[in-house]
């Protein structure tokens, strides 16, 4: 582990978020989902830049840890800024630096349509607004944060939303980093639930790559252990991961086959009421196919 265990953390956080940008909304700003065109993707951007305006130094540079496109029904789109903290302790100037990116974050887009919210990763509680006042001007903001200390593993563990899976795994790294044994046992677990529910090929894949991250999963210590478990008894969980592509478009094509076939059972169906001088109307009902279809099977 060449990183500190803070680094694994907020790389694991960032890319979770961000790859599994949908969810993420889904779970933590509802309000806004409600609103969400479910035919767009939702765009997840890590470390976005955010100049100030006519400063050409990287001193005046704010980042935003995950950006966010959300596509809106009737073609807006709104700009969210994510930030995660991963502090054990309380930082005073976060909300400030919270301000200040929302500000950055409005003037890049050009437009109105921007919100942000905060994950706390850590153990600690922090603040959610930030005003400023100079000589009669008053300015403050108020963002929405959730804490991931102030979770209860065991709803979390019951709730099957992709994002809950998330959290529990981030919940339960806490603490754990020094435990061999237990980063293992918590990992396997989420694997196993995670495998256990019907999500897609994507989400499968954001929650166990998250899992691999948070819980250091490159260490060659785990790994070795990691051979013997599951019922992939060769491959450590990264290669399992990789796998899920593999397994859907073996999926996909076995899929289009057999779709195939169906059809073509329609038309074998059709020719022999047609043989046996059943009503167009009567074979349409039956097959599912149009007037024009089942005229050319004579």
């Amino acid at each position: 582990m060449s990183e500190r265990p803070h680094k694994w953390r907020d790389t694991a956080w960032k890319r979770a978020i961000a790859d599994g940008a949908r969810d993420a909304i889904e779970y933590f700003m509802p309000d806004l989902a409600a609103n969400m065109d479910k035919s767009r993707e939702v765009t997840g951007i890590i470390d976005l830049e955010l100049p100030l305006e006519g400063s050409g130094s990287d001193k005046d540079m704010r980042v935003s840890d995950v950006f966010m496109s959300v596509p809106l029904v009737g073609g807006k789109e709104w700009s969210v800024a994510c930030v995660t903290e991963q502090q054990h302790e309380s930082d005073t100037s976060f909300g400030e630096r919270m301000f200040d990116s929302y500000v950055r974050l409005r003037a890049q887009r050009q437009a109105g349509r921007t919100t942000g919210f905060a994950i706390f990763t850590g153990n600690s509680k922090n603040t959610n607004s930030y005003s400023e006042s100079c000589y009669g001007f008053e300015a403050s903001i108020k963002f929405r944060t959730f804490h991931l200390s102030s979770y209860n593993a065991e709803e979390l563990k019951a709730d099957k939303r992709p994002f809950a899976r998330v959290l529990y795994a981030g919940l339960l790294s806490l603490g754990s980093e020094k435990d061999v044994a237990l980063r293992e046992k918590y990992a396997w677990e989420l694997l196993n639930m995670t495998t256990e529910e019907e999500y897609d090929k994507g989400r499968r894949k954001f929650i166990l790559e998250f899992v691999d991250r948070i819980f250091w999963l490159d260490d060659p210590e785990i790994n070795q252990k990691l051979k013997e478990a599951y019922k992939m008894k060769t491959i450590s969980l990264k290669e399992y991961v990789a796998m899920l592509d593999k397994e859907e478009a073996r999926m996909e094509g076995r899929m289009e086959g057999m779709k195939e076939g169906k059809e073509k059972g329609k038309f074998e169906v059709a020719r022999s009421m047609l043989a046996d001088n059943f009503p167009v109307e009567v074979i349409k009902k039956y097959t599912g196919l149009d007037k024009n279809s089942i005229l050319s099977l004579n």
